[in-house]
């Protein structure tokens, strides 16, 4: 009894209220104390050692919530709560008395500790989010409001949490991030698996025969790499009905084994239309990447983008795109032309601690030179579980089929390829740095091509610091 009670408590939706109230009230960091506590009544004392557990952590937090801290402080070190469920209910409190006593880092790192003991504590992960917010980790406390959706199912629960989410944009709406990852690879080029190309198209063993030895540029190469890169948003709300979003972000690589070195950047401009539960969005994007070594632009696009989305239910999201690019190859005229990709995403939340995802897209890509254009589908399924001991995993599949338009004059065949990609990646999201959860990544890939110079697989491995924890 004692152990479902507490569950009910510290798991209870009824309690997500309290972000509603939050997100009408000024977000600040808590204050500490300002004046002195009456001390502790042997009556007192002698209600609470009468008390049940339960009851014991309703006395606590109710006296926490009246400002008597140093008495709940008091009373839960003199007499520590007892029982199976005991270390994080003493977690839960302590988090509360730092939070009270404006001691924030601590208190996060409380509510942290007992969410890695068990993801299903709501109430607590509801205080971690409001420590979140006076710590400005908006992005952190972004992604705890995001879990905490598929909880409730009561309207006006769910318009706090997006209230209290629009005044963290509101609060900052311009954001940075930036990143630095070690990357090792088996195939950081993703050249070819084989040494010889063979062509369908010319009779020989088994009815194909080699057309030449593929070069050594072209070929798999592996090596310990570095990745990095800087990530600038714009999120404003402007009118009742409209939001302006923008981004830009730059990012560079460099593998010493290859004596390769890469610059990217994209940049996308949205004005969305606000919907009941979602947007309709229209803008424009662009891409660039540059040869750092002779400083020439490489490759250029940009064109327009719509997007869209809708939450369906609490616990069901859709978000699509469509875009229409015009890419320049400024290197490689022949590879110029133009690409319309489309894609959607349905992602249904379990619990706040798990939720599944399909995943489609479609691509046409038009090359001048036409044996090199070519249409692809593609479909996966992605999941994301929070597990004990601070332990969260995200993981995705995805198949890709791609059918170039011409026959290829030296392989003699229209090149097809099957492409199958997974990745899974392990965050420690208990392992507090700097604001910051260590995270690592690994993802196999591998293209089927009836072309051996695109018939490659590889297995990558990235080490980075997320903010989504």
């Amino acid at each position: 009894m004692q152990a479902t009670q507490a569950k009910s408590y510290l798991k209870g939706r009824k309690l997500l209220s309290a972000l509603f109230v939050l997100a009408l009230a000024p977000l600040a960091v808590a204050p500490k104390q300002a004046k002195a506590e009456p001390a502790v009544s042997q009556e007192n004392i002698a209600a609470y050692q009468a008390a049940d557990e339960d009851h014991r952590l309703q006395i606590l937090t109710k006296l926490i919530s009246a400002g008597y801290v140093n008495a709940a402080d008091q009373m839960v070190h003199s007499f520590p709560l007892r029982g199976p469920l005991a270390t994080n209910r003493q977690l839960y409190i302590e988090g509360l008395i730092a939070r009270k006593r404006g001691h924030l880092n601590l208190a996060a790192a409380k509510f942290r500790a007992a969410l890695a003991n068990d993801p299903h504590l709501t109430v607590v992960r509801i205080e971690l989010t409001k420590v979140l917010a006076d710590l400005d980790e908006n992005d952190s406390a972004k992604h705890h409001l995001k879990l905490l959706e598929a909880e409730t199912q009561d309207p006006q629960q769910l318009e706090g949490i997006r209230s209290f989410m629009q005044s963290l944009d509101a609060r900052h709406p311009v954001t940075f991030a930036g990143f630095v990852s070690l990357a090792p690879s088996t195939n950081i080029n993703q050249g070819s698996s084989h040494a010889t190309v063979y062509s369908p198209g010319i009779a020989g063993v088994n009815g194909v025969s080699p057309v030449g030895t593929i070069a050594p540029g072209s070929l798999a190469t592996s090596g310990v790499g570095i990745v990095s890169g800087i990530n600038v948003g714009f999120n404003k709300r402007v009118s009742d009905d409209w939001q302006a979003v923008l981004a830009a972000s730059l990012s560079g690589t460099f593998y010493p084994s290859v004596n390769s070195v890469s610059l990217g950047a994209s940049q996308s401009a949205e004005m969305r239309y606000l919907i009941k539960d979602g947007y309709l969005g229209f803008g424009a994007i662009a891409s660039e990447s540059v040869d750092p070594i002779n400083l020439l632009l490489a490759y250029n696009s940009y064109g327009p983008r719509f997007s869209a989305a809708k939450l369906l239910t609490p616990r069901d999201q859709l978000t699509a795109s469509a875009s229409y690019e015009w890419r320049n190859y400024n290197l490689n005229p022949s590879s110029n032309g133009n690409a319309i990709t489309l894609s959607g995403v349905w992602t249904h939340a379990l619990d706040s601690t798990s939720n599944v995802a399909l995943l489609l897209g479609y691509e046409n890509v038009t090359q001048q030179v036409s044996y090199n254009s070519y249409q692809d589908v593609s479909v996966g399924l992605g999941g994301y579980k929070e597990l004990s001991h601070g332990l969260t995993l995200q993981g995705q599949a995805a198949l890709r089929l791609a059918g170039f338009d011409d026959v290829n004059p030296i392989m003699l065949a229209t090149r097809q390829d099957t492409n199958f990609t997974a990745a899974i990646t392990a965050t420690k999201r208990d392992w507090n740095i700097i604001g910051f959860a260590p995270s690592l990544n690994y993802t196999y890939t591998r293209n089927f091509s009836n072309n051996a110079l695109y018939d490659f697989d590889a297995h990558s491995v990235d080490f980075r610091l997320t903010k989504n924890f």
